[in-house]
């Protein structure tokens, strides 16, 4: 089976440094094939910078990053919607620029509009006139239409009240396994990875790299609220590597 047919991304003794001082180093991460993979570690360590070098938005100092995807989405903690484009803008604004011919992209946007829980009349919106929670959804509908084989996901449901915040997890987790898209996800919040990844990396606080790789029980979208939390319960009762995920560190 060749590499293609088993990842979709690896980092490879990733680091990066800011002003010379080191925040990350030796990180190496495997995502395979329609996988969800969650990020967590201490706040402030690296979680984020590690994300945007995995999408290209940074470069790394030391290391290499392998892409065996043809295209990927990112969404960020804050929508970042275009504000003088229509929602139905803001999603077909990557189908535009991949070439997409109106036709197609009307369908398309639609079709992708409808998997995150979007009505026609939503579509018409600009985003001064979307709640929080419409705007990612939108933000995520943006991500998925071009139909990406990789998503990356930096905490984009932080700023969202509990039971919104349940509500498009689920919808991103459903959208996600229907297109058999891969992710990486990034979070603080450790019921949040256990409700939507395959597996949890533990990010080190101190710049070291990952400390721990969890494969977690079942499948996401299907774990009960009680499952979903004995895990938790779990893990920061059971596993030293998940001691120290809510410190307050001094990175970015």
């Amino acid at each position: 089976m060749g590499r293609e047919a088993v990842t979709r991304l690896e980092l490879s003794g990733v680091g990066h440094a800011y002003l010379g001082r080191t925040v990350l180093d030796q990180v190496h991460l495997a995502v395979g094939v329609a996988e969800i993979v969650a990020l967590v570690g201490p706040s402030g360590c690296g979680k984020s910078t590690l994300l945007h070098i995995a999408a290209g938005l940074m470069d790394p100092v030391r290391g290499r990053v392998i892409r065996n995807y043809r295209r990927h989405g990112v969404v960020f903690q804050e929508p970042r919607l275009l504000p003088w484009a229509t929602a139905r803008d803001n999603i077909a604004y990557a189908l535009k620029r991949c070439g997409v011919d109106g036709r197609t992209r009307r369908r398309r946007v639609r079709e992708v509009a409808a998997s995150v829980a979007l009505g026609d009349d939503d579509l018409d919106k600009y985003p001064l006139e979307l709640s929080g929670g419409m705007a990612q959804r939108v933000a995520v509908a943006r991500a998925l239409a071009a139909e990406p084989d990789f998503v990356f996901l930096d905490e984009p449901f932080s700023a969202l009240d509990v039971g919104l915040k349940r509500r498009l997890q689920d919808l991103t987790i459903a959208a996600l396994d229907e297109g058999g898209v891969s992710a990486l996800f990034v979070t603080h919040d450790l019921a949040e990875a256990a409700r939507i990844a395959h597996r949890i990396v533990v990010l080190d606080g101190r710049g070291q790299g990952l400390i721990a790789n969890r494969r977690l029980p079942d499948r996401p979208g299907r774990r009960s609220e009680r499952q979903i939390f004995e895990t938790v319960q779990d893990l920061l009762t059971h596993d030293p590597a998940f001691l120290h995920i809510n410190d307050v560190g001094e990175r970015d």
